[in-house]
C-alpha cells in the first residue's frame, strides 16, 4: 500500500518493543478475562507472565519486510511463511486505516498470552501449544467474520533480533474468509503480516530467561573468554536489552500498550 511508510515502520517497531518491555517487567496478564467475570469476584487476582532478565530490543529489518510483503500480497488467511522466517498474520476487514490495523493486530496477538503455560521452570516452549503468537509477537488473528484459527505468536522469544512487517489491502473476495450475507459491507480486508528470521526452538526449553529485568543483558555481548565486547543498555523501568550506544537507546520509543 502506498501509505506504508517510515512512520508506520516506526509504529510497528515501537509496538513490538513496547510489548516486549511490558512482558519483561512482568506486566502481561496470562489470565483470561472470562475467569474474572463473576459479580462477586472482588478478590480476584490475575496471574502474570514471569519477568524476563534478557529480553532483547528488536530492530526493524527491510529484508524481512520484503518477505512479509510477498506473503501479504497473496491475500490468503492461511499463514504460509517462506523458509527462513516465522510469520504472524492479522486480517482486518473493511478499512484502509493502516495505523489502526497495525495496532489492532498487535493487541490481538498480545491477548493470546493467556494460553501461556507457566511452570516452576519458567515459560517453556511446547510445539503443540497455541501460544505461538505470544512467542513470536505477531500472530494470525481472526477478523469478525472469520473462523477461529490456531494462532502462532512469535513475540516473546528473548533472543529474537529483528523483524519486518507489511500491510496489503486485498479485495475480500480474494481471501478465504467466511463472510456474512451483507457482503457489500466487507469489500476489502487489510492483511497485516510480520516476518521474523527463524531462531532455534527446542522442545521444553524456556521461551525467555526468567529473572530480574536487565540482569542478564551482558550475555548478548559476552565473548568466549567471558569478557564483554560492550555494555548493553537497559533501563530497569523498560527492561529491554539494547546493543548500542546510550544515545541511541535514549532515542528509542516504546509503545505503552495501555489497552492490555
Amino acid at each position: 500500500m502506498p501509505d506504508f511508510n517510515d512512520s508506520i515502520r516506526l509504529q510497528f517497531l515501537a509496538m513490538h518493543n513496547g510489548y516486549r518491555s511490558k512482558l519483561a517487567l512482568g506486566h502481561i496478564s496470562i489470565t483470561e478475562e472470562s475467569e474474572s467475570d463473576d459479580d462477586d469476584d472482588f478478590g480476584f487476582l490475575p496471574d502474570f507472565a514471569p519477568r524476563a532478565s534478557k529480553m532483547r530490543y528488536l530492530e526493524y529489518d527491510c529484508e524481512a519486510e520484503k518477505s512479509a510483503y510477498v506473503s501479504a500480497s497473496n491475500c490468503s488467511n492461511i499463514s504460509s511463511p517462506p523458509e527462513g522466517y516465522d510469520e504472524n498474520k492479522y486480517i482486518f476487514e473493511n478499512s484502509n486505516n493502516i495505523s489502526e490495523a497495525a495496532l489492532k493486530a498487535m493487541i490481538s496477538w498480545a491477548k493470546d498470552a493467556f494460553n501461556l503455560n507457566k511452570t516452576g521452570e519458567g515459560v517453556l516452549y511446547r510445539s503443540n501449544l497455541t501460544i505461538s503468537n505470544f512467542a513470536n509477537n505477531c500472530f494470525v488473528a481472526q477478523i469478525q467474520t472469520m473462523k477461529q484459527h490456531r494462532n502462532v505468536i512469535k513475540l516473546a522469544w528473548d533472543t529474537r533480533e529483528k523483524f519486518g512487517c507489511a500491510v496489503v489491502n486485498c479485495p475480500l473476495g480474494e481471501t478465504d474468509a467466511i463472510i456474512t450475507d451483507d457482503e457489500e459491507n466487507y469489500a476489502t480486508a487489510i492483511h497485516v503480516v510480520c516476518h521474523y528470521p527463524k531462531i532455534n526452538k527446542t522442545e521444553g526449553e524456556p521461551i525467555y530467561k526468567v529473572g530480574t529485568p536487565c540482569d542478564d543483558c551482558s550475555e548478548y555481548t559476552k565473548k568466549a573468554d567471558n569478557t564483554t565486547s560492550a555494555d548493553p543498555q537497559c533501563h530497569p523501568d523498560i527492561g529491554v536489552c539494547f546493543i548500542g550506544s546510550k544515545a541511541d537507546y535514549d532515542s528509542k520509543k516504546f509503545y505503552p500498550f495501555r489497552e492490555l
